[in-house]
């Protein structure tokens, strides 16, 4: 009995905690994702409309609510064109690295097999390399443009979900229940489905935020370097990049895009800390 009350007694602050991050991270990524999807509805400006009539102005003006650039186009219409861009372009390459990690991790989990042997080698010369420079190394290489920089991000930070995927499915491995399945000669395929896999949605929750969020700022940075977006395109990094020219003069062209990118990254952290939290 005293276990138990001990237990509620220190439940409710733990999941006031998780639910305080999980409803802020939950709901600000849901309106991010409104505004990804209907952002050329509600902008009111074409993103690419050049008036040079209205340039520099600054935030909060009439017609303009967060001002507009040195060419006189609106940012409300290119933050939320940036939005549509980063966002796909983030989660595409979550969902690549994932797929190709979780793949690899399980085949890696069986520690006997050469082919598990081969993975884990694999695995650990590809995160020796500076993930950063492998992926401007590649896009120097590849090109540029939405599916190049997505499967390039994607490419080159598998190794995070295949470690974390083979540690967590050697551990299922070694549980009575996945033990007794193959002692009954359950077959691969029946005991990944209905054991292994459920068994990694937990660690795999926590971890696709995070990740979502590590390649938002990498995209936001190629973009700024002039190496990810094409040139002249309303992506957030393009207008950090854009804007240094008159850091001074307009300074909005600069926090504007910042704030957005810090808002995102800040949404999906803290989904997984709460995710992170809840499931511990």
């Amino acid at each position: 009995m005293s276990a138990i009350a001990e237990a509620s007694a220190a439940s409710p602050g733990s999941l006031r905690s998780s639910h305080w991050e999980l409803w802020v991270g939950g709901i600000l990524l849901t309106g991010i994702v409104v505004l990804a999807l209907l952002g050329p509805g509600i902008a009111g400006h074409d993103a690419r409309f050049v008036d040079l009539d209205h340039r520099f102005v600054p935030p909060f003006s009439t017609g303009f609510v967060l001002g507009t650039d040195q060419l006189g186009r609106d940012l409300v219409a290119r933050i939320l064109h940036g939005l549509r861009w980063s966002f796909a372009t983030a989660l595409c390459a979550t969902l690549l690295a994932s797929v190709i990690g979780t793949a690899l991790g399980l085949l890696a989990a069986r520690s006997g097999s050469l082919l598990g042997k081969t993975i884990r080698q694999v695995t650990a010369l590809a995160q020796s390399f500076p993930v950063f420079v492998l992926a401007i190394s590649l896009v120097a290489v590849v090109g540029n443009g939405f599916v190049a920089i997505a499967a390039i991000l994607g490419l080159v930070t598998w190794p995070v979900f295949c470690r974390i995927v083979q540690a967590e499915a050697q551990s299922l491995f070694a549980r009575e229940f996945v033990m007794a399945a193959e002692m009954l000669r359950m077959s691969s395929l029946r005991l990944y489905v209905r054991h292994i896999l459920p068994g990694l949605v937990a660690s795999l929750s926590v971890v696709i935020p995070f990740h979502f969020a590590d390649m938002l700022i990498a995209e936001s940075a190629l973009s700024f370097l002039g190496i990810g977006a094409p040139l002249g395109a309303a992506t957030w990094g393009n207008m950090l990049q854009e804007s240094r020219s008159y850091l001074l003069t307009a300074p909005w062209l600069m926090l504007v895009p910042a704030a957005a990118v810090v808002s995102l990254v800040i949404s999906a952290n803290l989904l997984g800390d709460g995710l992170r939290r809840r499931l511990a």
